[in-house]
């Protein structure tokens, strides 16, 4: 049985990549506020806080059945959220989203993603907002999550970027046309865990996309001094994860 050791060195590197593959970066502090945030002036707030952000009030729709005296009847109702922060690139796509909630900080970077100096202080502009407004107590969890997506012809191509984990059924000659595998890992060296998504997705052009999903997270709640460590922890969690896990990334993506 695998113990799950993984030692953590910041001092190896990892290459640069110029055409990184990244379609989303995001880090996650899961960070209840003590302190109410109001729709009424969360906004106002927000918007003077990072004015080079578009803000909006976030809604989740909440739907279900619910039995009243003349039968069954189906409700709905906006249920505010927090609020959404984006920052646009020259073409008008997104380039950085955050979810401002009660519950903590979201914050994304879409393609093409830079480098990691360029995300985390970014990132953490809103994490240090909602310290200072909403004064929670404890991070629940804390996550850095990378999702690369690599155009590929057909599955076939899979084995030129990473190690397919199975081939069903290739004992009678017969190909898949979708793939998806998952790894769970709770390292017990250290309180972290990893999860791995591997996955082909279809396109409209009858083409396909090779999704590689990794995300780092605590297994345990920490500190708000402990935040900074930690995440250089996940960050090299994650960059080990991908430059194992990838065939000859340098190759592939050009070292930079």
């Amino acid at each position: 049985m695998s113990s799950n050791v993984l030692l953590i060195d910041h001092s190896e590197t990892f290459p640069n990549l110029a055409n990184a593959p990244i379609v989303e970066a995001v880090v996650h502090w899961q960070a209840m506020a003590s302190r109410d945030y109001r729709e009424a002036n969360l906004l106002q707030l927000m918007q003077e806080a990072f004015p080079d952000y578009t803000s909006t009030n976030q809604h989740n729709l909440e739907a279900g059945f619910a039995g009243t005296a003349e039968g069954i009847e189906f409700k709905q109702r906006s249920a505010w959220q927090g609020v959404r922060l984006t920052q646009k690139h020259d073409d008008g796509s997104d380039k950085f989203v955050c979810q401002f909630l009660r519950q903590g900080v979201v914050f994304s970077q879409l393609a093409p993603y830079t480098k990691w100096e360029d995300f985390e202080p970014e990132a953490k502009r809103f994490w240090e907002k909602h310290c200072e407004l909403g004064d929670p107590s404890e991070v629940a969890r804390l996550s850095v999550r990378f999702i690369s997506q690599i155009a590929i012809a057909s599955i076939d191509e899979i084995e030129n970027y990473i190690d397919t984990v199975c081939e069903p059924l290739h004992q009678l000659g017969l190909s898949a046309s979708r793939y998806f595998h998952q790894d769970t890992i709770e390292l017990s060296n250290q309180p972290y865990a990893i999860n791995i998504v591997r996955a082909v997705q279809p396109t409209s052009e009858q083409k396909s996309n090779l999704i590689v999903d990794i995300t780092a997270s605590t297994s345990e709640s920490l500190e708000l001094g402990q935040v900074d460590d930690k995440l250089k922890d996940l960050r090299f969690i994650k960059n080990k994860v991908f430059f194992t896990l990838m065939k000859d990334p340098a190759q592939s993506f050009g070292a930079s």
